[in-house]
């Protein structure tokens, strides 16, 4: 079998190929969250909601649909082989189920959400993507280290582009920014909202063909809303809620879905149908389009060493992409 796919080639693309199907999915995935930063700094701009009621009212919109995508019918089209459902599983197999899908929940959809909001604080919209799109090398150590396996040359080489590429675009943000401090701490949220997502990114190849990427982005959204829920009643106030103007809800709305469930949805039907691995590389395309949506919307400037560093960046990942 020939493993090169010509995604060039009008042969290749015949609406039967699960693999042309992972490829349009990663594909959106990377086009609809490229623009979540831009919004979330318009947001900012325009408001003084904390990442965490950001984090609350973005998920309450969304809640409505992720109940939906659990409760939908899905279709039987799929072969014998390959049905995603749960009845059958006894009770052990379930109570795992339950624990990596609060897992996911939790990592992906909660915590790396929410760190990542709090660093956009701090940090430019072009900047916080190229950081977050690191995690392919975090996904890639961890593998590493799960299995006790050394990575190759290869991968070593990739992941070095893609810092030196990372440390270009942070020249970039350090010299327009009156203070540094700031750039560090809001490198560092993003940084770990990356390691986040990527334990995330991990668990979900384990268990999006048992129950399908739909009842997962469901289940996981709703065990994030109910994260966030127990986090605001300890330290929030519900009365920030009074001081939202339309334009505002506007937007956490636009990015409830098309930043959130879209996304979602498009993420987990890729990596159901082409892995974790190739999938993340296949997302090459959304620091770039971060960075021009926030030049377009926000007037943040590129320069030629955060050119320099996305160019680097996307050239790392697809020499990891060998190895994957």
């Amino acid at each position: 079998m020939n493993s090169k796919v010509n995604f060039f080639n009008s042969e290749t693309y015949g609406i039967s190929s699960s693999a042309q199907l992972g490829f349009v999915f990663a594909i959106f995935a990377a086009i609809t969250s490229s623009s979540k930063a831009v919004f979330v700094k318009l947001i900012y701009l325009q408001s003084n909601i904390s990442a965490l009621e950001l984090l609350l009212v973005r998920l309450l919109i969304a809640l409505p649909f992720f109940i939906l995508l659990i409760i939908w019918p899905r279709t039987r089209k799929v072969s014998e082989s390959k049905q995603i459902a749960t009845e059958g599983f006894n009770v052990k197999e379930q109570l795992k189920i339950g624990l990596i899908l609060f897992w996911l929940g939790f990592t992906g959809y909660y915590f790396a959400s929410l760190t990542d909001f709090i660093g956009l604080s701090y940090i430019s919209a072009g900047l916080e993507r190229l950081v977050l799109f690191t995690y392919p090398t975090l996904v890639l150590a961890i593998e590493s280290i799960w299995k006790r396996k050394a990575p190759s040359m290869t991968t070593v080489s990739g992941v070095f582009i893609c810092y030196l590429g990372l440390f270009a675009a942070f020249s970039h943000d350090l010299s327009q920014a009156g203070q540094s401090e700031e750039i560090w701490i809001g490198v560092g949220w993003v940084a770990l909202s990356g390691l986040s997502f990527a334990f995330y990114y991990l668990a979900t190849s384990s268990i999006v063909a048992k129950i399908g990427a739909r009842k997962l982005t469901g289940y996981a959204g709703v065990v994030a809303t109910i994260c966030t829920l127990v986090h605001f009643a300890l330290v929030g106030d519900w009365t920030f809620l009074q001081s939202l103007t339309n334009d505002v809800l506007l937007l956490i709305a636009a990015i409830s879905i098309l930043c959130t469930i879209l996304p979602s949805l498009f993420l987990a039907s890729a990596i159901q149908r082409l892995g974790p691995g190739l999938t993340a590389n296949l997302g090459s395309i959304g620091p770039m389009l971060t960075i021009l949506i926030a030049w377009w919307l926000l007037g943040e400037t590129i320069s030629a060493a955060q050119v320099l560093g996305m160019g680097l960046v996307v050239l790392g990942i697809h020499q990891m992409k060998k190895v994957a």
